[in-house]
């Protein structure tokens, strides 16, 4: 199959959307189809055997990180048998052109509530444009032959919101032979950690992540908390740990390539989740895969995954208090990690390709 993913963020951006791009192309290719990435302009041509078209794009001011392309062209693309948009912006929107254009079946997948970047546009008038928001998304998905959500709990959301169309679970999957666990007290030692109870937050230091309760929780937790990633947040995230005096027991590792990534997994008790805006969390699959289990906030898509006692803990939203007690009397276990390496072998990427495959088979035969 010749396959176009069409998504408004990519490298060097690194999100779930980028990660989910990645992972599947990169497996689709090795199983021999062809897969084309259209995003907004980057430098890379080409990666795993995906081919990267890109357009001119100018920044998004409240959201620096993101940038919003011009794409034109849309009787200029490779030949296509079927178009697999990854966000609604001018990429998605591009997509449907293309398909339309090419009488081609359009899929799109639905991976962020964009609802929760809200406040990085708009300081005034939420309500409002949380409405005009999800009528933009019902716009957008309906207009698609199917729509792919991560989750179970994200689809009931998608039909409460009004999107009529056929929607296939196909959660992401991951590479449950390159996220493995590590020996720990090896991996601390290159990591420069010691021998004391260490908790993980790994991901985008956003406002909707809330690494800000994991953070004030720590005050009363005997043990360290290893803060990695970047975003808009991190300089207010470093001040909160300033003004509660926490810095030795929070630490910040900035941006952690991913080939190290295991290691930091392997090297925690407990990967922790404050969040309340995750469709899925892959983070959460990659820590279980290295025998790491997570403790999350219950909400959304998480409870889907972590299971109490089995393979960590769930904790009340922006609840502190709660999880400062949870922090402070866990106890990881032989069980708990082996619960963890089975959750994440039920998400691996092989599984997950070839449910997308069937849809995509399923949708060009018809």
């Amino acid at each position: 199959m010749r396959l176009g993913f069409f998504t408004d963020t990519f490298l060097p951006q690194r999100n779930g959307v980028v990660t989910s791009v990645l992972s599947f192309g990169s497996e689709l290719v090795r199983r021999g189809h062809e897969v084309h990435v259209f995003c907004p302009k980057t430098r890379v041509k080409e990666i795993n055997g995906i081919r990267v078209y890109s357009y001119p794009a100018v920044r998004f001011r409240p959201y620096p990180e993101f940038r919003i392309a011009v794409p034109q062209g849309k009787d200029r693309v490779p030949p296509l048998d079927l178009v697999h948009s990854h966000s609604p912006f001018t990429m998605g929107f591009f997509g449907i052109r293309v398909a339309k254009h090419h009488g081609l079946p359009r899929v799109a997948s639905f991976h962020t509530l964009l609802t929760e970047y809200l406040r990085y546009a708009f300081r005034v008038g939420a309500p409002l444009m949380k409405f005009f928001t999800w009528e933009f998304c019902r716009v957008f998905y309906n207009w698609q032959h199917r729509v792919i959500t991560p989750s179970r709990t994200l689809k009931r959301v998608l039909r409460e919101k009004g999107i009529k169309r056929p929607i296939e679970v196909v959660p992401n999957g991951i590479d449950t032979s390159f996220y493995r666990p590590h020996p720990k007290h090896l991996a601390r030692k290159k990591l420069g950690l010691g021998n004391e109870r260490v908790f993980l937050s790994l991901g985008r230091l956003s406002y909707e992540k809330k690494v800000d309760v994991v953070i004030r929780a720590m005050k009363r937790v005997n043990g360290k908390l290893v803060v990695c990633g970047r975003g808009p947040h991190a300089s207010r995230l470093k001040e909160l740990v300033r003004r509660e005096r926490l810095s030795r027991k929070v630490v910040f590792h900035g941006f952690v390539r991913e080939e190290l990534k295991p290691l930091y997994y392997s090297a925690a008790d407990a990967l922790v989740v404050a969040s309340t805006s995750e469709t899925q969390g892959v983070v959460m699959l990659e820590a279980m895969a290295c025998g790491t289990p997570v403790i999350g906030a219950r909400a959304l898509a998480i409870p889907e995954i972590v299971k109490p006692r089995r393979n960590g803990l769930l904790f009340e939203p922006d609840n502190t208090d709660e999880l400062a007690e949870m922090l402070d009397s866990f106890e990881p276990t032989e069980a708990m990690s082996t619960n963890a390496r089975r959750t994440a072998s039920e998400y691996s990427v092989d599984r997950m390709v070839s449910k997308l495959v069937k849809l995509y088979r399923r949708l060009i035969r018809t």
